[in-house]
């Protein structure tokens, strides 16, 4: 449940925005992601703490006027992708899929605290490989239990390879290209005017997304790995294990392709 808890809250892959020099073309070629009203994707995903379906789905209510389409989940998400996309708005400026809304970064449920996104660059069709397309440093303070704690984050999203076909689950997808997050975490305290450091600066995870053309999002892959520290000497005991890791999978297994 823990794990659980620990996937769901890292389900925030976009936050804020910044191109590194690259590719300088910004035509696209086709939809990556496609926004139209109606269009639906079924995960089933699989992780050794929960299996399980998402249904990831275009929302037909859109504002008079809206450049943006809100996603939606039919029940609450399983998956990290599901997960990050339910209830946000994305929209498509020349070759970059753009993500607004909120997000929860619940590390656990006693370890909250939550962003607000804005145009994050979750995708750019013409990016170089290991190109930086998206990144954003930052710290967000939440009091729990008394204690004012420090969430110090930084976030990357990278281009990587593009495949001219890739293969999952016994399907084969042509021109897929591959996005990379990375997030790195520190988590820090005072108690008893002593600064105190949960959990030192770490990769906490990486996520992959295959996204075939015309089609969307075909397959994630996401790896939490995390440890805090020893803080027995300060007899603090912390809501979550000391360690943990987690390897998850969601594999597209239906989309309307109309």
């Amino acid at each position: 449940m823990k794990h659980k808890l620990l996937l769901l809250a890292l389900s925030v892959f976009m936050i804020s925005c910044s191109d590194d020099e690259g590719s300088g073309n910004n035509t696209s070629s086709g939809d990556y992601l496609p926004l139209e009203s109606g269009k639906y994707w079924v995960y089933e995903t699989e992780s050794p703490s929960q299996n399980g379906r998402d249904s990831l789905y275009t929302d037909s209510a859109q504002p008079l006027g809206s450049s943006y389409t809100t996603f939606r989940t039919g029940m609450p998400a399983t998956g990290f992708y599901s997960g990050s996309m339910a209830d946000n708005m994305v929209r498509k400026s020349e070759d970059k899929l753009l993500i607004t809304g909120t997000t929860s970064l619940n590390f656990s449920a006693d370890l909250p605290f939550s962003i607000e996104l804005e145009d994050f660059i979750m995708f750019k069709e013409n990016a170089n490989n290991n190109q930086v397309v998206g990144s954003l440093e930052g710290i967000l303070q939440q009091q729990i239990e008394g204690f004012n704690v420090d969430f110090d984050y930084g976030m990357t999203t990278k281009a990587k390879e593009s495949l001219e076909t890739y293969t999952v689950d016994g399907r084969t997808y042509t021109d897929v290209k591959v996005m990379e997050l990375t997030l790195n975490l520190k988590i820090s305290s005072n108690v008893q005017g002593f600064d105190v450091t949960i959990m030192p600066a770490q990769n906490v995870m990486v996520s992959r997304q295959y996204y075939a053309k015309e089609i969307g999002v075909v397959h994630v892959v996401t790896d939490i790995n995390y440890n805090l520290s020893d803080l027995s000497s300060f007899g603090i005991e912390l809501p979550i294990p000391q360690s943990g890791s987690e390897h998850q999978e969601e594999v597209l297994v239906r989309y309307n392709e109309n």
